[in-house]
């Protein structure tokens, strides 16, 4: 008899560390969910706020708060699901940043604003739209990237 003590605390230790560790994964697997909804509502008001400097009339003002809210957005896609559904978004916004930040493409970026306007009007609908990441990039090769003014 004193022999199924020892058998039985041993395996009652075992499945009580099994059921913590289940309801701990669970926990923070919901954390995480949590979290990454958090990370995409909060991409998505950037979105909208670049959105909204993108359609007011240019000056220092409006333009430091494109390059703050296009820089804020390419830092948080990589934080998103809509950058695991499309690969080329953070970089085609943080190509868009360094063309608009840049003295020898800042001009010709902010010439095509009205381009811009339609591809933000894209992303807020769609964050993830491959269509706008396309266009963006296409914006910045011949903006920046292909920028014969040097």
């Amino acid at each position: 008899m004193n022999w199924n003590r020892y058998l039985i605390a041993p395996l009652v230790l075992c499945i009580a560390y099994l059921i913590f560790t289940v309801l701990q994964y669970d926990k923070v697997k919901d954390q995480n969910e949590v979290l990454q909804k958090a990370n995409d509502a909060l991409f998505k008001v950037q979105l909208n706020n670049a959105l909204s400097s993108f359609e007011m009339e240019v000056n220092d003002y409006t333009y430091r708060s494109m390059l703050a809210n296009v820089s804020n957005a390419a830092v948080l896609s990589e934080l998103t699901t809509f950058e695991q559904a499309n690969d080329d978004l953070d970089i085609s916004l943080n190509n868009l940043y360094i063309a608009l930040r840049e003295d020898k493409s800042k001009d010709l970026t902010l010439a095509r604003i009205d381009e811009l306007r339609n591809i933000f009007t894209m992303l807020v609908r769609n964050p993830a739209s491959k269509t706008a990441t396309e266009r963006m990039n296409w914006i910045t090769d011949e903006t920046f990237f292909d920028n014969k003014n040097e």
